[in-house]
């Protein structure tokens, strides 16, 4: 149960019909369920055909699909409901046909494809047919090589433009890039290389809901898991500009990343792991939610469809070139809308950037705490030197009065010893002297130990 990696194509028509169409066994087959009849009805279109196939509805509401045969002939089969009609458009092409796209604006038939050279696998041209005047007309759009698979075109209709969405190989690494075809001038434009990373890309889809915007997405190799990347960029006068990017799932083995604008609101889906996923934004793509997965389809058989109508309502509300839907005769399309039954996923980016930031917060306010510890035993060691230097200052003081008065005392014995004159009495006055020089020094001795300690 879960994804079903098929090839089916679905079609709505005005009177909201719908033609389903899918191959097997090298047989293209189609189920037309009609809006007022119970049972479906099924038949086979093409009884003898190669893999690549495509179909598409026209405004005045004629089904086209067109295929290669296993004899290499390549037909166009128009359907009319229960009618329809085979159209001979190559016969007996040696070369089998990749990537085949059909898109019908303004009632005109665009064909597209690709084949591989015969010299060398790894390098495709693309090929562009259009019918003008009962008359087909071939334009060589671009060549291309590849790496270890072909990955798929996306092709949408913008401001009286086609716009032509491909992979090639720059310096070894898959690069996006898109041409523009007038539908006035009939002719395609230079190329435009929009991605320029090193990174392995996969897959592609497009969409426009701005006439000079054009929104796309892929899978990107980041840090060995693929990721759903997304970039919107403004054309005007032949010059791209990137306006935003932004990386909108968690790294996984995610696949078919798919664009769908319902009512306005632009969805990304995509499958991850075999489960559904898909993101929201209000704002155009300039802003993103977060994933939500879609638990209930785990349970259920669902697929991948490509999607075309002619349907003004449908048209009005919704625009899609691709859609996953609900597998069997009830099909619906999922993986957008109504959240409620969604389970919403954190992206991992987030929470990592989260975490560091709260880091960084205790970091900051433990560096703080240690800053104040230090700051404290600053103040302490302060204290400590301001009270040793108080009491150096007093016991400077404290010698300073010491000496003056060893000074006076000096001062006047010298002044006695002057004032005699009889010998006897100065040898005695001189002993006594030498006793008091004596007292002095002890007391200047003490004076100096107690500094020093």
């Amino acid at each position: 149960m879960g994804f079903m990696n098929i090839h089916n194509t679905l079609i709505m028509d005005n009177n909201e019909n719908i033609y389903s169409f899918y191959i097997y066994e090298k047989k293209i087959k189609m189920i037309l369920y009609e809006k007022n009849k119970e049972k479906p009805a099924k038949r086979t279109i093409i009884d003898d055909c190669l893999e690549e196939y495509d179909s598409a509805i026209s405004d005045d509401g004629t089904v086209y699909l067109v295929c290669q045969k296993t004899k290499g002939d390549i037909v166009l089969v128009s359907i009319d409901g229960y009618k329809q009609e085979e159209h001979l458009l190559a016969e007996g092409f040696d070369t089998q046909l990749r990537n085949l796209n059909i898109k019908i604006i303004n009632n005109k038939i665009h064909i597209v494809y690709c084949v591989a050279s015969n010299e060398d696998s790894s390098k495709f041209r693309i090929y562009h047919h259009n019918l003008i005047d009962e008359k087909w007309n071939t334009h060589v759009i671009s060549d291309i090589s590849i790496r270890d698979i072909l990955n798929p075109f996306s092709i949408i209709e913008l401001d009286n433009n086609i716009i032509l969405g491909y992979y090639d190989i720059v310096d070894n690494v898959e690069q996006i890039f898109i041409k523009i075809y007038n539908l006035s001038k009939l002719q395609w434009s230079e190329k435009f290389q929009l991605t320029t990373d090193n990174s392995m890309k996969m897959y592609l889809d497009m969409i426009s809901h701005n006439n000079d915007e054009i929104d796309i997405c892929y899978s990107n190799l980041i840090d060995g898991n693929f990721v759903v990347k997304y970039e919107k960029y403004n054309i005007k006068d032949e010059e791209i500009i990137r306006v935003t990017e932004h990386i909108l799932s968690n790294p996984a083995n995610c696949m078919y990343p798919t664009f769908i604008n319902c009512y306005g609101k632009l969805w990304n889906i995509w499958i991850e792991y075999n489960g559904l996923m898909s993101c929201f934004s209000e704002d155009g793509g300039l802003n993103w939610s977060h994933p939500y997965s879609w638990e209930n389809f785990k349970k259920e058989n669902f697929a991948r469809y490509k999607f075309s109508t002619n349907n003004s309502s449908v048209i009005y509300e919704y625009r899609f070139n691709y859609g996953f839907g609900t597998y069997g005769d009830n099909i619906s399309f999922i993986g957008f809308g109504d959240i409620e039954n969604a389970v919403e996923v954190p992206l991992i980016s987030e929470l990592k950037k989260k975490e560091f930031e709260q880091n960084s917060a205790e970091v900051e306010i433990t560096s703080r705490k240690d800053v104040d510890v230090i700051g404290d035993k600053i103040k302490v060691e302060n204290s400590k030197f301001e009270k040793e230097i108080a009491e150096l200052k007093e016991k400077v003081q404290m010698i300073e009065e010491a000496i003056k008065t060893i000074t006076e005392i000096l001062e006047s014995k010298i002044s006695e010893v002057n004032s005699h004159n009889q010998d006897g009495n100065k040898d005695e006055i001189i002993a006594a002297l030498e006793k008091r020089i004596g007292d002095i020094e002890q007391f200047l001795n003490r004076r100096r130990r107690g500094l020093l300690r």
